[in-house]
């Protein structure tokens, strides 16, 4: 008997581990949101198409260009031979012929026009942006739901556990009773031995539920990206049933006008259309305008040339010569592609064909948001009715518990059917606490997708 003590003991303990720090759920959405590494990803998506959000990145403004060369030379000239005045001469060198150079300038290059191609590449990269920001809300929506989810699961099994502890404790206080009985004479062997295998199997269910509570944290805690995996919580949100009743034409209009992924769906078909203009554009006319100033300085150095030939006793070098020149320059480009093989149609029509297949997709996805909407709605309605059954269920099996249990003392009923009453509390309540959670679960999924999620917890 002390061995049993000592197990319901240690169970019991462990249950009491469990109440340690405090966690709602607004807290663990806010826990949620602040950490999960798919919504600061898509943070940082959203932030690369911010910047990639500007007129530098269109082609509209100009390129200026400012550069500077340095040109040196060292040249040694050789010829056999040279006619001058109708004279052959003998060959000749002049070597170390020296040239110095330096070259800066300034360049401006302009599209003056294609097409409003600027414009509309300015246009796309709005709804690239626009469509990032959309990525992010649906990566928050599905982490909202999961953690939403997760976190009554985690509700669920700790209220399940409740359910097991107060069947071992009724397993306890029935063990001990028959073990008095029998020391009294009033029970036999196998009686006891009943009310002992009954305590082991509530013992055991126990354990089991306590592991299934474990593992409800360590997924409630990756959602929350928490180090600490085995981390326990007092969850301060419980199972409950809101009396809400949904119409289907009003679910059905939030759908298809808030649901997040549709939307999505919608930005994407506006990015292929402004593809499809922007292919367009490269058919038409282009203007360009090129412009700027070159200045260069150029020294010649023929001081330390040396030379051999007919006139090698040459004494007289000439100076260095300095030249500087400034150039300005300003040209205008009027070009049209008159063949290239029909690229550029190619190009359109593959766009065009995009944006068929974007429309098909925005009409595949409305279909299955309402398929999605209306299975949601059956499943809640049923749901709804399986959880008043269940209600009623657990209610009337905690009567006739109260009722059993005091036959069960004065002898009226077995041991065997007082069992049996039992396990139908039991059952009763379980199933009632899965039919709130299926309900709560059936709410998040309706509230996903009519963009109820977003609206309420952000």
């Amino acid at each position: 008997m002390k061995k049993y003590l000592f197990l319901l003991l240690v169970l019991f303990f462990a249950r009491v581990a469990y109440a340690q720090e405090p966690l709602s759920l607004s807290d663990a959405i806010r826990l949620g949101l602040q950490r999960n590494y798919g919504i600061l990803i898509e943070n940082k998506n959203v932030e690369t198409a911010v910047n990639n959000n500007e007129w530098g990145n269109t082609g509209r403004l100009p390129t200026v260009t400012l550069s500077a060369a340095s040109t040196n030379s060292i040249r040694n000239q050789f010829s056999e031979n040279q006619f001058f005045a109708g004279n052959l001469f003998p060959g000749f060198e002049l070597n170390d012929q020296r040239n110095y150079a330096i070259q800066p300038g300034v360049a401006v290059n302009w599209t003056l026009f294609q097409g409003n191609r600027a414009i509309i590449t300015k246009r796309r990269f709005d709804q690239l942006e626009a469509e990032s920001y959309k990525n992010a809300d649906v990566v928050v929506a599905n982490t909202l739901q999961a953690i939403i989810a997760t976190y009554y699961l985690a509700v669920l099994e700790q209220e399940r556990l409740d359910e097991f502890q107060r069947q071992l404790r009724l397993s306890q206080d029935k063990y001990e009773y028959i073990q008095t009985k029998y020391g009294l004479g009033g029970a036999i062997t196998s009686d006891l031995l009943l009310e002992e295998n009954n305590f082991l199997t509530d013992s055991v269910n126990f354990l089991n539920q306590q592991l299934s509570l474990n593992n409800a944290y360590r997924n409630l805690n990756t959602l929350l990206v928490e180090p600490d995996l085995e981390k326990k919580y007092f969850l301060t949100d419980s199972l409950a049933v809101e009396d809400f009743t949904y119409v289907l034409d009003d679910l059905k209009a939030a759908a298809l006008s808030d649901n997040v992924d549709l939307e999505r769906t919608y930005l994407t078909q506006s990015v292929l259309e402004l593809t499809t203009r922007q292919q367009r554009a490269s058919a038409v006319p282009t203007l360009t305008f090129n412009g700027g100033y070159n200045w260069n300085r150029n020294i010649s150095d023929l001081t330390s040339a040396e030379y051999e030939g007919p006139n090698a006793d040459y004494e007289n070098p000439p100076k260095p010569l300095l030249s500087k020149t400034g150039t300005y320059f300003a040209n205008f480009t009027l070009s049209f592609t008159l063949f290239d093989g029909q690229r550029i149609n190619r190009a359109i029509r593959n766009a065009m064909v995009q944006e068929d297949i974007g429309n098909l997709r925005v009409e595949e996805m409305k279909q299955s948001i309402t398929k999605d909407l209306l299975d949601a709605y059956d499943e809640y309605r049923v749901r709804r009715q399986l959880y008043e059954i269940n209600k009623r269920r657990r209610e009337a099996a905690e009567i006739n518990l109260q009722n059993t249990e005091e036959k069960f003392r004065n002898g009226s009923i077995s041991s065997f059917d007082y069992r049996d009453v039992q396990n139908n509390k039991l059952s009763a309540a379980i199933q009632e606490l899965q039919s709130i959670y299926n309900l709560i679960d059936s709410k998040i999924t309706l509230m996903r997708l009519t963009g109820g999620l977003l609206s309420d917890y952000q």
